[in-house]
């Protein structure tokens, strides 16, 4: 609402439709007051007065009509609003009121009455919004001669039309010639190719009347006035940053070779971890492999002849063993998810859940847990094998983390949000406090103890750098006690 009274001038034969504009008008405005004009001599006197902010006209006067009403009164005060709220007129008339300045004009009947009001608003909002950007123009002109930034216009042989201060002084001049023409040419600052009207930007070395060279950053754009092409510029002196970049570029021009020779090294030294890596997995679960093997067979041929707390010490070497090899799995699938480039391809995620359900078939039996998958499940952008391990993981936790004499229940399920693929594993596990659902996605966490929960601390650490490889997402929504619901967001897969 206006927080000033406002004046508005009523020019209306009609006593009864004066009364019923003025009624709309006190609804809409909380302080307003409305002088009421009959004849031409009242009309006179209250343009003379210059005391108010707003007309409202009929067209059709006993004493004139709305056309000259809005000449006598644009020809006086060119910025005040006028609305003309009439059933007599026609289109042409509108047209014609239109040109001569009318803000609005709105036909005259009792459902329009509303209409009237939001006319005068707008009216009274957009000759507010003209008063603005006058005072606006007005700050600009001051605001551009204060600048440091040289700003001119110039027309496209480089004669220079307008400049500001800095400009001047940039080109060595104390102030613009009144008689002599100033080309911009002749200061090395030439015009671009203004054949497409798109602004520019492009570093200059100027040359300034006294001989001094300058680097200046020119931006210049393109504008037409009255079938005239305009070069509007703004010029910054950039020649410090210009000469350490100059500084900069040999810097690098010198390391440059380092770095080549460092990246070698380092690729080298990748190349001799990976082989290294590999070497010592092979070199750690043949020996494994061993232990597990004379374990079962200790067990299998001598059992009737071993004290059960000897073979509840075997039984206890080949989990180690069987834990220890799978660490070392783990961390040869983690270590292949290097950063380096991956295939991503579309994927049928179907395809990958059915593979890793097959290859969890053994464990699904002998915890007899109850999985759920709601198909069809969509494809996607992603690895099929760094998938596949992805999901290996989650379902595995799923079905290995349970209270104890819990029958593992999974739901699997996919929702489309904005162009990605939310892959969603639901369990009812022992559930993840909220304080520990960042912590376990980093490597070696273990929030439960190994005597309850067997596991290498990686998985959800291959899950994540996984993920993230693929350009995706993980997260998992628990509490305590209320099982997990873990997350994959990948980006779904376009056919074209």
């Amino acid at each position: 609402m206006l927080t000033q009274r406002l004046r508005i001038l009523l020019i209306n034969d009609d006593s009864d439709e004066r009364i019923l504009i003025i009624q709309q008008l006190e609804q809409e405005f909380d302080e307003v007051h409305i002088e009421q004009i009959l004849d031409a001599q009242g009309l006179t006197q209250l343009i003379n007065s210059e005391n108010f902010d707003l007309v409202i006209t009929d067209y059709d006067l006993t004493w004139t009509n709305g056309i000259e009403v809005l000449r006598a009164i644009k020809a006086r005060y060119p910025e005040k609003p006028i609305v003309m709220f009439t059933n007599t007129g026609s289109q042409e008339i509108a047209v014609q009121a239109m040109k001569l300045g009318l803000d609005d004009y709105v036909i005259k009947s009792t459902e329009h009455y509303i209409r009237l009001r939001v006319a005068v608003r707008n009216a009274l909002a957009r000759s507010q919004e003209r008063k603005r950007s006058f005072i606006l123009d007005l700050r600009l002109q001051s605001l551009v001669e204060r600048l440091n930034v040289g700003v001119f216009r110039a027309l496209p042989n480089g004669q220079l039309l307008e400049a500001n201060s800095a400009f001047l002084r940039l080109i060595g001049l104390e102030a613009f010639p009144a008689e002599q023409e100033v080309n911009l040419n002749d200061y090395a600052l030439q015009i671009g190719d203004y054949s497409q009207s798109k602004p520019s930007e492009r570093e200059v070395e100027l040359q300034s009347s006294d001989g001094r060279k300058v680097w200046v950053l020119l931006n210049e754009a393109v504008t037409k006035f009255d079938g005239t092409t305009l070069i509007d510029g703004l010029v910054e002196d950039i020649t410090e940053r210009v000469h350490a970049q100059m500084q900069i570029q040999q810097l690098n021009a010198t390391l440059e070779q380092r770095v080549i020779e460092r990246t070698q090294q380092l690729e080298q030294a990748n190349k001799d971890l990976e082989t290294f890596t590999y070497s010592m997995s092979h070199d750690i679960r043949e020996p494994l492999r061993t232990i597990s093997g004379f374990a079962k067979i200790i067990l299998e041929d001598f059992s009737d002849r071993l004290e059960s707390t000897v073979q509840d010490y075997l039984q206890r070497i080949l989990m180690a063993a069987q834990t220890l090899d799978n660490l070392v799995q783990n961390l040869l699938i983690y270590s292949s998810f290097n950063d380096t480039d991956i295939l991503v391809q579309p994927i049928a995620l179907d395809s990958v859940l059915d593979n890793a359900l097959f290859q969890l078939e053994e464990l699904i039996q002998e915890k007899e847990a109850e999985i759920i998958v709601k198909k069809p499940l969509p494809f996607v952008m992603g690895n099929y094998y760094i998938l596949i391990q992805i999901v290996l993981n989650l379902l595995s936790n799923a079905i290995k983390f349970v209270p104890p004499n819990t029958q593992p229940q999974i739901r699997i399920w996919t929702e489309e949000d904005e162009g990605n693929i939310c892959l969603w594993v639901q369990d009812n596990g022992i559930g993840i406090a909220p304080k520990n659902q960042q912590r376990i996605f980093q490597t070696f966490i273990r929030l439960n103890s190994a005597d309850f929960y067997q596991g290498s601390g990686i998985g959800l650490a291959l899950v994540y750098k996984g993920i993230e490889q693929m350009g995706g997402k993980v997260g998992v929504q628990s509490e305590l006690g209320q099982g997990s619901r873990f997350w994959l967001q990948l980006l779904r897969y376009e056919e074209k």
